[in-house]
């Protein structure tokens, strides 16, 4: 069965992070991680796969980071969703081979899933952006001074 892992949530949350703080520079993982109070580990693999499939781009060096790899109103969320999906397989698979699973709960949950699907096609990372920019949220989130005077 498919359903909206923890994994899914981190990655919306983490591009939607680097789309709201980029300014045109990287933004480091340990930054995002710190934000989101997950480990650096956990974070990076989820990192790797948006990189993986075009989401993000990955900087390295000093000053690397992370950056969007396309526009924030090219990135859909159900691109995330998607890339998740195949990325948790098996993570929190629950398999039953009992006839009342299989024939009336994973239809139903299978076409729920589908609905949050065809729902999150019609979000771009720009929506949230806004959403964010519009509830005051924005302003919280945006990257700390390099050094205080």
């Amino acid at each position: 069965m498919n359903n909206l892992s923890k994994k899914t949530f981190i990655a919306i949350e983490a591009v939607l992070y680097i789309a709201c703080n980029t300014g045109g520079k990287p933004v480091r993982s340990k930054e995002i991680c710190e934000y989101q109070g997950v480990t650096l580990r956990y974070l990076e693999h989820i990192l790797q796969n948006l990189v993986h499939v075009g989401i993000l781009k990955g900087v390295r060096g000093p000053k690397g980071g992370y950056l969007l790899a396309r526009d924030r109103r090219k990135i859909i969320l159900s691109d995330i969703f998607d890339s998740m999906q195949s990325f948790s397989s098996g993570e929190e698979k629950q398999e039953s081979k009992s006839p009342l699973c299989n024939v009336v709960i994973e239809p139903l949950w299978q076409q729920l899933v589908e609905n949050i699907r065809n729902h999150l096609s019609s979000i771009s990372i720009l929506d949230l952006c806004n959403q964010a920019q519009k509830s005051g949220i924005s302003g919280d989130i945006g990257r700390k001074p390099d050094f205080i005077i």
